[in-house]
């Protein structure tokens, strides 16, 4: 059974699979960059000291060296690799949610108990929230954290005589990604209920290792300028944005941007308060929802929005953690509606119906992941304003040219740089190479303006003021042409200190 759960789990992903790296943090973190390709000296110190992009995940880096040295660069292995350390997360918390049931219930049957179980690691597991971590190779420290920090809980429920194991998960954990930090609050509230324990002490080790991986995911994050401060709005409406699409994920995408006017009295905001005081209200009602609940709030505490990162208004993958807890109660729910026997037969039909259409939708999501054009053009889709999107598919249609230029199929080279520069009328590059493929096609006056907005964009570019003077010559402009000849040469000539 176990092997049909780990394989059910990763089903939806594999429409993005076979993806190439993407033009979104991949290109910089991974395509463009040497460092991860190997366990040489220089890579492994880079590896295990670098706050490059602004966190600290040394084990992550490590795990692309490992794939590296095994596969080489190749994003579908990499990928699978993702796969694999999703499903093993999902056993792993299939395992957790029974035998806190058991602890919980001693008298539920064996079925029962695999039945809420297996419904609670499905319903995680093949969520269309879970795409994002699950399938963007940049993400790797999700599922890479994730699976420690599942395998720290299972240690710590199943030999509690030996403290040392879920430690030391946890540290790969918090060394993997630092969201991780959260998990002695969760074993607190796991010790309060369903185990029952008493044990505060061996918690300190715990909160020392969450203290100092804090304090340097910030100092990493200020260093990069990727720290924005606080933000109470951000943070509210986290909390009723991850509820609501854990419900009803529908208009995901991979950025969504904070809409103009965004603030404490937007509504969303008032529905995050909402979910807040309904969350606190259900934990005092029964114990499992009252772990589930707040493990679910404190989960997502660290990417919420309260410590801002970022320009964006909410992320999908933040939910991979957090989505436990609610799992976990989804999983209570159905365990409870099966007890009863005018509620067993539809209950067990609305969980089936319920991760078929999860699994649908996460697949159709995996599909957006499986080039840059598809993902772009679905950020466009669920919000046609979104600067990231247009600035995205750009760089997709100026990729596309470049290798259309390569191949000598110049008018579909021309067709690709329009679209981009339509997209993104404030690329030089981008207008550049449009002025050039433009002056090829003999097409003078729009290179022209084209390459006089590259100039004031970046007028320090010899390139662009030499393909203008070009432009300008071809229209029978000495003089002009001339003017931006000289300019071209000028910014050629050595700087002399």
């Amino acid at each position: 059974m176990l092997a049909s759960l780990a394989l059910a789990s990763i089903l939806p992903f594999l429409p993005a699979l076979n993806a190439p790296f993407l033009d979104w943090d991949d290109a910089i973190n991974l395509a463009n960059n040497p460092y991860w390709r190997g366990f040489s000296p220089v890579n492994v110190r880079w590896m295990l000291t670098t706050m490059f992009g602004g966190p600290y995940q040394p084990l992550s880096w490590l795990s692309y060296a490992l794939d590296f040295t095994l596969w080489g660069a190749n994003p579908a292995a990499m990928r699978a690799t993702n796969l694999a350390l999703h499903a093993g997360s999902s056993v792993l918390f299939f395992l957790i949610m029974d035998e806190l049931i058991k602890k919980a219930a001693p008298s539920t049957a064996q079925r029962e108990r695999t039945v809420a179980a297996l419904f609670a690691a499905l319903f995680w597991a093949v969520h269309p929230l879970r795409v994002e971590s699950v399938v963007w190779l940049t993400e790797r420290r999700d599922v890479l954290s994730g699976f420690f920090y599942v395998l720290a809980v299972f240690l710590y429920i199943r030999t509690p005589e030996k403290p040392i194991r879920p430690l030391a998960a946890f540290c790969l954990a918090v060394l993997s990604k630092a969201s991780a930090l959260t998990l002695p609050l969760t074993l607190l509230l796991l010790d309060r209920w369903p185990l029952g324990r008493r044990s505060y002490a061996d918690k300190i080790p715990y909160f020392i290792i969450a203290v100092a991986t804090g304090i340097a995911g910030l100092a990493g994050q200020r260093a990069v300028g990727t720290l924005k401060g606080t933000g109470a709005a951000l943070g509210l409406h986290a909390l009723w944005w991850h509820s609501a699409k854990t419900v009803w994920p529908s208009g995901l995408a991979p950025h969504h941007r904070v809409p103009d006017g965004f603030g404490l009295t937007s509504p969303a905001v008032w529905g995050g308060a909402l979910t807040l005081a309904a969350l606190i209200w259900i934990t005092r009602r029964r114990p499992a929802a009252a772990t589930a609940a707040s493990h679910y709030i404190l989960a997502l505490l660290p990417m919420a929005g309260f410590v801002r990162f970022g320009h964006h208004l909410v992320a999908e993958r933040y939910s991979y953690l957090p989505a436990l807890g609610l799992s976990a109660l989804a999983g209570a729910v159905l365990w409870a509606a099966r007890r009863r026997a005018a509620w067993r037969v539809p209950a067990s039909a609305l969980a089936v119906a319920a991760l078929l259409g999860y699994g649908a939708m996460a697949a159709r999501g995996a599909s957006y992941w499986s080039s840059t054009g598809s993902l772009w053009r679905r950020t466009l889709e669920v919000d046609p304003g979104s600067t990231y999107g247009q600035k995205g598919l750009a760089l997709e249609y100026y990729n596309s040219a470049a290798a259309l230029g390569e191949q000598g199929r110049h008018g579909e080279q021309l067709a690709a740089l329009e679209r981009a520069a339509r997209l993104d009328f404030d690329d030089p590059v981008i207008l550049n190479n449009l002025g050039v493929a433009l002056g090829r096609a003999g097409r003078h006056a729009r290179a022209e303006a084209a390459l006089r907005r590259a100039t004031e964009l970046n007028p320090a570019w010899p390139d662009a003021f030499q393909n203008l003077g070009d432009a300008l010559k071809a229209q029978g402009r000495p003089r002009e042409a001339a003017a931006a000849y000289a300019e071209a040469a000028r910014l050629k000539e050595p700087k002399i200190r």
